[in-house]
């Protein structure tokens, strides 16, 4: 609901600001052509018709110009959605962090490597102009020198997008053993990435668990809910 109120305040702004800034360039348009008559020799009733006339065809062409390139752009952005498969709407995912004694339990036999700086992922622009989050979880491997290497799409919701994001950034990632830990080359690990844009969700439940915002989502939170489980 929010992202849709955001966009459609993000449009109507836009048009107000068009309209604005075509009626100043009217007004503007309107009198220097009058001015250029009256000093032609044209009376000012003249002047002001032939101008009033110029001033209307030229606001026609416009107004259409705009409404073509208006509707180019949406056609180009709508053949990029079915090629990326991202819905046609805002479609929200919710993820609930597992509270700290499930997350020790979890780390006990996890992953003896930790990143050596916070891992940033590129949201994709198709999937954030639409107002869609997304769910990738990637399995990989980390190299003696600290780097991932053989990345795998465990699961991607809702499309293939989430995971190339997912990707970069763990290829621009670097990986540092934990303190005290064993680390064995050769294991493969899961990780999870959520993209949501901020404030595009709000739930009046809280849980441990991810909360099934759309129907839809049942795909993505059942391989969130194995990877948890350690399935």
């Amino acid at each position: 609901m929010l992202v849709r109120a955001t966009r459609t305040a993000s449009a109507l702004t836009l048009r107000a600001l068009f309209y604005g800034a075509l009626f100043v360039f009217v007004v503007v348009v309107h009198l220097a052509i009058t001015g250029a008559l009256r000093e032609l020799g044209w009376n000012s009733g003249m002047a002001l018709t032939a101008s009033g006339a110029a001033v209307l065809a030229l606001v026609l062409v416009l107004v259409n110009l705009a409404d073509w390139i208006r509707g180019w752009i949406s056609e180009r952005r709508e053949m990029q959605r079915v090629r990326l498969r991202l819905p046609s709407g805002p479609c929200c995912v919710v993820w609930r962090a597992p509270e700290a004694p499930e997350r020790e339990e979890q780390n006990e036999g996890g992953m003896p490597w930790e990143p050596a700086g916070p891992i940033r992922a590129r949201y994709p622009k198709a999937a954030r102009r639409l107002g869609v989050e997304g769910v990738a979880i990637v399995e990989f491997e980390v190299s003696a020198e600290g780097k991932a290497k053989n990345i795998n799409c465990v699961d991607a919701w809702p499309s293939d997008v989430f995971y190339t994001a997912a990707k970069e950034a763990l290829l621009l990632t670097r990986f540092q053993p934990k303190y005290d830990a064993h680390v064995r080359f050769g294991a493969s690990y899961k990780m999870p990435f959520v993209f949501r844009i901020e404030g595009s969700t709000k739930l009046k439940d809280r849980g441990r668990r991810a909360r099934r915002y759309n129907p839809t989502l049942h795909k993505a939170f059942e391989a969130v809910g194995k990877l948890r489980s350690g399935g």
